[in-house]
């Protein structure tokens, strides 16, 4: 089935077979995006731009060779455009985050994937300045954009629930995750791949930051905020997301504090979120000065305030 610049395919697993090549109009996939879920295979393919596709399901025999008598093909599959029409997008005729305005990812984007496995050792090189460094777990990878220098496109795509306890030592004591940059376009997309990437027992805090989005995957538990636009951003977008509820702190915060705020932020939109039972969905705030945000089609299911 497409979905918004995505599509999948689910399929029966050949007896003694452990690893599939997919195949998205003849493009094959990053092993990644092919995942065992016991009883059946699942492949997603991101970036795509509206149109029509045909996914092939290839098994792989243990020396390496495609079994191709085996072959699956689901064809005429229709992928739309997601709606880019919020404040987030206003003059930005690049793309916000790692991603054209078409959907396709920025040219020489990088893609890492994070999952309960490698969060705190998933590594990448990243400018911090006159040099480059190796920066491992997610969060120092993140931390390298405090140095202003960064800019090249990256997309973190998140496998999977990630637990607080899989994570490394975490940039917001109050929040969780910190993404912060220097007031650089930072070109950044945080993504879950498929219907079931989740952070549990943080959130995610943007500060300082231009041309970020958030996308596409579920925050519960959170202490504090699940997602906090916080701060001098500039042309942020947080987008499909799933919000439930967060730590029972007590009185007012007895289901977290914000499910998402915005403060200090201009050109922002927040769009097609699900807010499951949540207290206090949405703070925004930003002194006397016009923000320029927009709110579209979020679902606020059994909140209460």
């Amino acid at each position: 089935q497409g979905w918004l610049e995505s599509a999948y395919v689910k399929f029966t697993k050949l007896v003694g077979i452990k690893r599939y090549n997919v195949y998205v109009n003849d493009q094959i996939i990053d092993t990644q995006l092919v995942r065992d879920y016991g009883s059946y295979g699942r492949a997603d393919a991101v970036g795509l731009k509206a149109g029509t596709y045909t996914m092939k399901v290839v098994p792989v025999a243990d020396n390496g060779q495609e079994i191709t008598a085996c072959a699956a093909e689901a064809k005429d599959i229709s992928v739309r455009a997601i709606n880019r029409d919020g404040y987030a997008h206003y003059n930005a005729t690049a793309g916000v985050g790692a991603y054209n305005n078409d959907g396709t990812l920025k040219t020489d984007a990088r893609v890492i994937y994070v999952t309960k496995h490698n969060a705190k050792t998933v590594t990448l090189s990243m400018s911090t300045g006159k040099n480059e460094e190796t920066r491992t777990g997610i969060q120092n990878i993140i931390q390298a954009y405090e140095k202003g220098t960064e800019t090249r496109p990256l997309a973190i795509r998140i496998i999977g629930q990630l637990k607080k306890a899989d994570m490394p030592e975490l940039g917001s004591s109050a929040i969780g995750l910190q993404v912060k940059g220097k007031g650089q376009n930072m070109n950044l997309t945080i993504e879950g791949i498929g219907n079931d990437a989740t952070m549990h027992g943080f959130g995610v805090l943007v500060r300082n930051c231009k041309y970020v989005e958030l996308r596409n995957f579920a925050v519960m538990m959170h202490p504090e905020d699940g997602i906090s636009f916080d701060t001098d951003n500039e042309h942020v977008w947080g987008h499909h997301l799933d919000i439930f509820y967060g730590e029972n702190k007590g009185g007012d915060k007895a289901k977290g504090d914000g499910s998402f705020d915005v403060k200090g932020t201009m050109y922002c939109t927040v769009s097609d979120n699900h807010f499951w039972d949540s207290g206090k969905c949405n703070l925004n705030s930003n002194g006397d000065e016009v923000d320029f945000v927009t709110y579209r089609h979020n679902w606020y299911d059994h909140s209460d305030s």
